[in-house]
């Protein structure tokens, strides 16, 4: 979701951004910049619009989560704190659900056992596997999470309206499902048995 700033000499890459440039005003230039529709400099395109509203998001969310307990959690612990859940889970089931790389994965469950956020522990079905489960600083902290987000989709239904955002998360899931449904298992309902 990064974005290199494409065109800007050393110089201007090197000198000190005024201090009322805000994180989000830099992407937006850079964006801008670099994602034009059809070369037209009045619209941007709409992967580099949903980016700059994830990134806005998750500055509101560091924004929040900075007043909790928890500020030792990153972004990047967030495919753990996604899909763990309950006894847990191997490290390859993880990795497969978070469509990363079982050594990325594994990196940031290193990570987060050294935090105290989750623990490994023999698999009953398979001596030699391991499974990872949240600890009970990492429930809370999942469950402090999952609270922040909801809360920020409420402040952004105030801001931007509530049907607004019902729409956008509405066709969101719908293009999650199409196009990644192994990534959103939380959206994947059983058919109803037919009524005989």
């Amino acid at each position: 979701m990064r974005r290199a700033l494409a065109g800007k000499s050393s110089q201007e890459a090197d000198s000190p951004e005024p201090e009322d440039v805000t994180a989000m005003d830099k992407k937006i230039a850079a964006a801008q910049e670099l994602a034009l529709v059809h070369g037209d400099p009045s619209q941007v395109t709409l992967p580099a619009l949903m980016d700059l509203a994830v990134d806005a998001m998750y500055v509101d969310f560091r924004k929040l989560l900075e007043e909790t307990p928890y500020t030792d959690v990153r972004p990047t612990h967030g495919c753990v704190f996604r899909f763990v859940h309950g006894e847990g889970m191997r490290l390859t089931e993880l990795a497969t659900k978070a469509g990363l790389t079982k050594q990325s994965v594994g990196e940031i469950v290193d990570e987060l056992t050294g935090l105290g956020y989750i623990e490994r522990l023999p698999d009953p079905t398979d001596k030699r596997a391991k499974l990872i489960r949240l600890t009970a600083k990492g429930l809370d902290a999942q469950r402090i999470g999952f609270a922040l987000f909801d809360q920020l989709e409420k402040e952004w239904a105030e801001a931007f309206g509530a049907d607004r955002i019902a729409a956008l998360r509405a066709t969101l899931e719908d293009i999650a499902l199409a196009k990644s449904p192994d990534a959103v298992p939380e959206l994947i309902h059983p058919e109803p048995a037919p009524v005989a």
